[in-house]
């Protein structure tokens, strides 16, 4: 006799939404977050950071720019290779929240009909 697991119904996959539990549910996609989170602030961060190691060791505007440039490309490195273990589980929450996004605005504006036609 199979017990239905939640998620393997077909009926309730429809209706489940996906948390940022779900993306992380193992202890090495915790850490492929982390490195993704990292990689965010590399690359947003790949000026600042740069200009301020630039600084500290002295570097002309050149070697600056060239630490600034591997501190984004090592961003972009980290970026994706997170991405390649954790895009099926974030495209499968972005996708979850953008449905509940649009069903409650889609709620709303039936309402607002709803209510106008009446008056």
């Amino acid at each position: 006799m199979h017990k239905y697991h939640p998620v393997e119904n077909p009926e309730n996959k429809k209706t489940q939404t996906r948390t940022l539990k779900d993306l992380v549910n193992t202890p090495f996609k915790k850490a492929m977050f982390v490195v993704q989170i990292i990689s965010y602030i590399l690359i947003v961060g790949s000026p600042g950071i740069g200009a301020v190691i630039g600084s500290k060791l002295d570097l002309d505007t050149a070697q600056t720019a060239g630490v600034i440039l591997g501190i984004f490309i090592a961003g972009e490195v980290l970026f994706y290779g997170s991405l390649f273990f954790l895009g099926k589980e974030l495209i499968l929450i972005i996708k979850s929240k953008f449905r509940k996004l649009f069903k409650r605005k889609n709620k709303r504006d039936n309402i607002a009909i709803n209510n106008h036609e009446k008056e």
